[in-house]
């Protein structure tokens, strides 16, 4: 799957890795929402750290060259 993005290969990988890091840390329930005096903060849900997973693990796929296109060849048969 192609993706274009402003993302370098190092970046995404980045973004990935914090993603993903995100994703253990709300599963094992270290990080869900406090409030520091009129200050809170709320951890992403389950569902929009998926997408953004799978985003950026296509990004990296993408930028890797891991993925391979479709190619097309146009053949015309002839009758010798």
């Amino acid at each position: 799957m192609a993706v274009r993005v402003a993302y370098t290969l190092a970046e995404a990988q980045k973004m990935l890795g914090l993603v993903k890091e995100a994703h253990m840390e709300l599963i094992t329930g270290q990080a869900k929402s406090y409030k520091i005096g009129t200050r809170e903060y709320t951890a992403l849900d389950l569902d929009d750290l998926m997408k953004q997973i799978e985003f950026f693990s296509n990004v990296v796929e993408s930028l890797s060259g891991s993925v391979r296109t479709k190619r097309v060849a146009r053949i015309v048969p002839r009758d010798l």
